[in-house]
């Protein structure tokens, strides 16, 4: 795995296959046929011509390139809502218009989890469940966050290192990368985003 710089805002599918994003069903197509991930035996798919099987391959690489339709910016911000020391600011501010705090965040770890799955039906029934995980991991330092109005308006500084994987049943499709992004560029901020309504109620991807 190699360390680049990414500069503009990404989605998992971005991030994982870059210049090739546009071509994705045939990426992950042929990343399934390289691994043999779906070469083991299946109940009743025994028979499967070689030419039934790519057929399979492209079909699943087609919904799984809808799966990485996921924003890297929104994962960070999801995580930063439970950020206790990001909360309690929002509220103060809130409480205390015109007024503005910037909250220096410590070296810390957001993990992103996704486990979706798709079903395989032959002849109006189940053949068989293929179950994906995809976890994006950032490491974040140096960031400072400004909030306003129980808002995050704006960034300060920071450095994020990225590091993406996407499998199928417990098995790497060799889309794994690790980059560092431009936390600025990913969390963009064209708009404040509000933190104190998220207080009460906080996401549940962890901030550790």
């Amino acid at each position: 795995m190699s360390s680049t710089a990414v500069t503009e805002p990404l989605s998992a599918r971005t991030f994982l296959l870059g210049e090739t994003a546009d071509n994705t069903a045939d990426v992950l197509a042929q990343s399934l046929n390289e691994q043999g991930v779906l070469q083991s035996p299946i109940r009743g798919l025994e028979g499967l011509s070689t030419s039934a099987w790519q057929a399979v391959h492209q079909e699943i690489a087609s919904v799984v390139d809808g799966l990485l339709n996921l924003d890297l910016g929104d994962m960070v911000i999801s995580g930063w809502c439970k950020y206790t020391d990001l909360t309690k600011a929002a509220k103060r501010t809130l409480a205390s218009p015109g007024s503005e705090e910037v909250v220096a965040l410590a070296t810390h770890r957001i993990v992103s989890t996704h486990h979706p799955s798709i079903d395989l039906i032959v002849n109006e029934a189940k053949a068989h469940t293929f179950k994906f995980d995809l976890t994006v991991t950032f490491d974040i330092t140096g960031v400072a966050a400004v909030v306003r109005r129980g808002d995050l308006v704006a960034l300060r500084g920071g450095k994020c290192m990225v590091t993406a994987t996407l499998e199928l049943e417990k098995t790497p499709l060799e889309l794994t990368r690790k980059a560092n992004i431009d936390l600025h560029l990913a969390v963009p901020l064209r708009r404040p985003i509000a933190l104190a309504r998220h207080a009460s109620h906080p996401p549940t991807t962890p901030l550790r």
